[in-house]
């Protein structure tokens, strides 16, 4: 087998990841990407956050995180609180609308995983997985 060119990979890679996103988003009732998606379920993992521990969990800038709540917060999936002590600080809380959509989100993305991970066996999956932690661990080290 001829070894495959970075571009030829990254290309490959790429477009796994945006098929697997399209597809997964555009079943969802409303619009939202995947980037709101995973911040939605990283604020209600930790009840009240502010967008610094955000960016710094999941790896975003922050100006990405300004751009993802503001469209999370105008959808009505999150709430801004001020923090009574410090009025530049501020927190963020998931609305029943935002409970609602990770809802569906998770029960769409459980539906999902099932139907395109299904041609995987489990050994292949679990290899999958090990592959991109350890391509991801070492890219970021």
């Amino acid at each position: 087998m001829k070894k495959p060119s970075i571009y030829e990979l990254v290309n490959m890679v790429e477009q796994v990841n945006n098929a697997s996103i399209i597809q997964y988003t555009d079943s969802l009732s409303k619009p939202i990407g995947i980037s709101s998606i995973i911040v939605l379920s990283e604020i209600k993992k930790q009840k009240k956050c502010q967008p610094i521990q955000l960016a710094n969990k999941l790896g975003y800038s922050k100006s990405s995180i300004t751009a993802i709540s503001n469209k999370l917060l105008q959808a009505g999936y999150i709430t801004s609180i001020a923090d009574p002590h410090d009025r530049r600080s501020i927190s963020f809380e998931v609305t029943n609308e935002g409970i609602a959509i990770l809802k569906e989100a998770e029960m769409l993305g459980q539906q999902y995983y099932e139907t395109i991970y299904s041609v995987l066996t489990e050994e292949e999956l679990s290899q999958y997985i090990h592959i991109q932690r350890k391509l991801l661990y070492h890219l970021k080290n």
